[in-house]
């Protein structure tokens, strides 16, 4: 067997695979004996029925079929090895020449291939990090956080609604002058300020006392959850029936005793140390994170589309097969969490884009900085696998070289040493002061919303918080 491959118009490549007259005999050989195995015939024992017999009641034209059938999807694998490439997508072949006994036979594959792509430059390998010290604000913010689950509502009658107010409401909905019965609710405690109502509607109620009556006015967004309702005037006549306001409870000892402190200084000794300790253990993580960014960041190089859709689509199976072993669906999810369809299918292209970068930008790093590894290593990759699959590493090798896989793992290591690369050359900074607060923001909102995407949220009852329970506060502070 012979391949060889020729570049086309963008990442297409045209693979001509030549076998041997010799091999085309042992393949139609081959196909004769798989036949006979298959087949019952009269007279004969299983295997055993002469090619005669078997053109026959089979046919020899559909014998010289499974025989190419069987030599071009056995020999197509091996020439990705041979060659080095791995597509994006399924051949395109055509419509194959058949086979003769005592000639050669060639066919061709026309396929898109996984693009090489370059980066900027592999100096000035700079990441900034969070630094592992705690600062004050910090320990302010995890502590503010459980002053929040212990809040307390208390009526006000001296001013009107303000944003984090709680109010009391009763309102009754119409959608283009027509009741809507679904945006119709009875004295329920609502809060201002959490964008549970669209755009507009807290705005109005702002000021209002207990006892008012207002008509609010707004446009119903396109990801309404009735569709019937996207983009047209929606009108509310709201009661206010009660207003109050959320009253934290002071950091102090008794606080603390409530959480299983003995005293407010404890408390806050002990959430600075978990802090410090949870920001130790996320550092190699946070600098591994920070490095892929880099060289995403760095790649240049258009990504086909057609990989960012199939790794969306992997994603999005695995997102949904996760829900699904917790008994959500899909529309669950959307409708406990409030995101959109759009917006759902938004996030799952985001995230396969920037794991794709990150990929190829390792990869493009491994290139330009002269990285390699040996058949040895190679070699060693194989036999853990085979070790996990029972099997030796001779007919591991047989079998990812017939999967086509053998360009994935390459493509593995070469990812890995270039992490290897990066966690050793890259210089690591911390993170300005003013910068950890930010950054503290935006990882408590990644962890919300991935927590939110792992599980819809279920309606529990409050329960009270023990020092044991503290230790949920513990992850606003992890980086992932």
């Amino acid at each position: 067997m012979n391949s060889t491959v020729e570049t086309l118009e963008g990442n297409r490549v045209k693979i001509t695979v030549t076998h041997t007259a010799d091999e085309v005999r042992d393949a139609i050989s081959d196909a004769y004996t798989r036949i006979a195995r298959k087949i019952k015939l009269p007279g004969f024992r299983p295997g055993k029925a002469p090619r005669p017999v078997i053109d026959t009641h089979v046919g020899h034209e559909a014998v010289l079929a499974d025989a190419l059938e069987e030599l071009v999807e056995g020999s197509y694998p091996i020439a990705l090895e041979e060659l080095d490439l791995r597509p994006t997508e399924r051949p395109d072949m055509g419509e194959l020449d058949g086979i003769e006994e005592g000639e050669g036979h060639s066919y061709t594959a026309e396929v898109d291939v996984r693009p090489v792509l370059t980066i900027t430059s592999v100096e000035d390998l700079v990441v900034s990090v969070p630094p592992t010290d705690t600062s004050d604000e910090e320990v302010d913010t995890q502590i503010d956080q459980l002053r929040e689950r212990f809040a307390t509502l208390e009526v006000v009658d001296d001013r009107g609604i303000e944003l984090g107010d709680f109010a009391l409401i009763t309102f009754a909905g119409e959608v283009d002058g027509k009741t809507a019965e679904d945006l119709s609710v009875d004295k329920y405690l609502y809060e201002f300020g959490r964008g549970i109502m669209p755009e507009g509607f807290d705005d109005q109620l702002l000021g209002a006392k207990a006892g008012d009556e207002r008509t609010v006015t707004i446009t119903v967004p396109e990801n309404a959850a009735n569709p019937d309702y996207a983009g047209k005037q929606g009108v509310f006549k709201v009661e206010i029936h009660e207003v109050k306001a959320k009253v934290l409870p002071a950091v102090d000892d008794d606080f603390a005793s409530g959480l299983g402190f003995e005293t407010a200084v404890e408390m806050r000794a002990d959430m600075r140390s978990r802090i410090e300790n949870n920001k130790k253990a996320g550092r190699v993580r946070n600098i591994e994170r920070a490095v892929r960014e880099l060289v995403a960041d760095r790649l240049v190089g258009e990504i086909p589309q057609s990989m960012i859709d199939g790794r969306k689509d992997s994603i999005t199976e695995e997102f949904v097969e996760s829900i699904g072993k917790q008994g959500y669906s899909v529309d669950d999810y959307l409708a406990q969490t409030g995101v959109s369809q759009q917006e759902f299918e938004f996030d799952m292209l985001n995230e396969a884009t920037s794991r794709l970068r990150e990929e190829f930008g390792l990869e493009a790093l491994f290139r330009a900085a002269g990285l390699e590894f040996g058949e040895g290593e190679l070699d060693h990759e194989i036999e853990v696998i085979a070790t996990e699959e029972k099997t030796t590493p001779a007919e591991m090798r047989k079998r990812l070289i017939e999967a086509g896989v053998m360009p994935l793992i390459r493509e593995q290591m070469m990812r890995r040493h270039a992490m290897r690369y990066l966690l050793d050359k890259a210089e690591v900074k911390e993170a300005e002061p003013e910068d950890v607060i930010a950054r503290l923001a935006e990882a408590e909102a990644e962890r919300l919303a991935a927590e939110a995407k792992k599980k819809p949220a279920a309606k529990k009852p409050a329960k009270k918080t023990t020092k044991k329970s503290a230790d949920a506060a513990d992850d606003s502070a992890k980086e992932d």
